[in-house]
């Protein structure tokens, strides 16, 4: 078995290899380069941010779907089911979409963001689109500005951009590109990627080719990074960037967030001016968090169908490190346990509301992201969950003034 594994992965990923393994993924996730040098905003005409803080901007809401297989329903009767949630969540008053991007993991069935956010242009009127994130080392840099600018046309400027290198460095393999070329790609992408959408310009600087199809929103879309890890955050205000800190059962203690929250907006204050508007259609950045939702109808019953969710969710989840037999995800999880830590949302409207009102003001969020559709839940339960959760839930959130 140990020789087929290493024949098939490069040798550092094949068992036995644990230091170089460790290595190279500690190399995959260190944040000390992940902003590059890329020139964030361009001439400062347009929308502008008021980076000064959160306080008095009301908390905005956000759909987040990785579109995960449940090993039942086909990915065509997946993506519809999504698109109908999302007019859903419009219908409901959400401010934006949320659309991960993964490759070669039942976690995820959208591998092209854009491609499925087309669609959803075609679903909605109001609700922003954001895929998060485009896993830029995939990328050439000048196909997916035009792409970008496509998206943002089609949609009449609703479309928000994320960027990443991708939660999981073994995605990266079927594309040929190890974990430790990652950085390098991200960063050369980036920097083309924004002198496009900031000048116009396709190529190396100097080209003298010019897009002919632009953004409506000048000099672009807002932008965001999600991180899991705290210590990349303290650069995102200061380069006018909304984040979403930790995903679900992967995200740090409510203190923690605070207090990586209280240096996000301390960077965003010294942002020169020019940097481009706040996510999500709000006039400040965005510090969010997210997390997986299920409202039912009773806390018991809640409960028992989002553990019931939590666990096929997590198979998908946790498939390309099992596959690759890293532990960082071996154990099981306690998703009771998840569940009373606020990890994982999951009870009546009620007691939904009073969690996350509680977990918003402590943290001093001033954004939250929602997962209503994973595992084994079917597009009724998800369908029922959100509307509880837009006429009894969201209300009260919208309410809260962060700081």
């Amino acid at each position: 078995m140990a020789v087929t594994h290493a024949r098939c992965c490069p040798t550092y990923l094949a068992v036995g290899a644990d230091a170089a393994r460790r290595s190279l993924l500690n190399q995959y996730y260190d944040v000390g380069h992940v902003w590059g040098s890329a020139r964030w905003a361009g001439s400062g005409e347009g929308t502008t941010v008021q980076a000064e803080s959160a306080s008095g901007q009301r908390v905005t809401l956000g759909l987040f779907d990785w579109v995960d297989a449940d090993g039942v329903r086909e990915p065509a009767q997946l993506y519809r089911e999504r698109l109908d949630l999302l007019a859903d969540a419009e219908s409901q008053g959400f401010d934006i979409y949320h659309l991960a991007e993964h490759h070669g993991t039942p976690l995820g069935l959208v591998p092209s963001p854009s491609v499925f956010l087309a669609a959803a242009v075609m679903r909605t009127t109001r609700i922003r689109l954001c895929p998060l994130v485009y896993v830029l080392p995939l990328y050439h840099p000048a196909r997916l500005a035009e792409e970008i600018a496509m998206l943002d046309q089609l949609s009449g400027g609703r479309i928000e951009i994320g960027f990443g290198k991708g939660g999981n460095p073994y995605e990266l393999l079927g594309y040929g590109i190890e974990p430790g070329d990652a950085q390098r790609r991200y960063d050369d992408v980036l920097d083309s990627l924004m002198r496009a959408l900031n000048d116009g310009e396709l190529g190396a600087a100097g080209s003298g080719i010019r897009m002919p199809l632009r953004t409506r929103q000048v000099p672009h879309p807002p932008i965001w990074y999600p991180s899991s890890n705290p210590q990349s955050v303290p650069r995102l205000g200061a380069r006018g960037i909304n984040t979403i800190l930790g995903f679900s059962f992967r995200s740090p203690t409510i203190d923690e967030t605070r207090r990586r929250r209280e240096e996000y907006f301390s960077g965003a204050a010294g942002a020169p001016p020019g940097r481009p508007s706040g996510g999500a259609g709000a006039p400040t950045l965005l510090f969010g968090i997210m997390r997986n939702v299920y409202v039912g109808e009773s806390d018991g019953a809640a409960r028992k169908r989002a553990i019931e969710a939590m666990e096929v969710f997590y198979q998908q989840f946790t498939a390309v490190w099992r596959h690759h037999r890293d532990p960082r995800f071996a154990e099981r999880l306690d998703f009771t346990r998840a569940i009373d830590e606020g990890l994982v949302i999951a009870g009546s409207a009620a007691t939904v509301r009073g969690q996350l009102t509680s977990i918003l003001r402590a943290s001093g969020c001033n954004h939250f992201a929602g997962a209503f559709a994973f595992g084994s839940l079917s597009l009724a339960e998800a369908h029922a969950s959100l509307v509880r959760f837009g006429t009894d839930v969201a209300p009260a959130l919208r309410g809260l003034v962060p700081g």
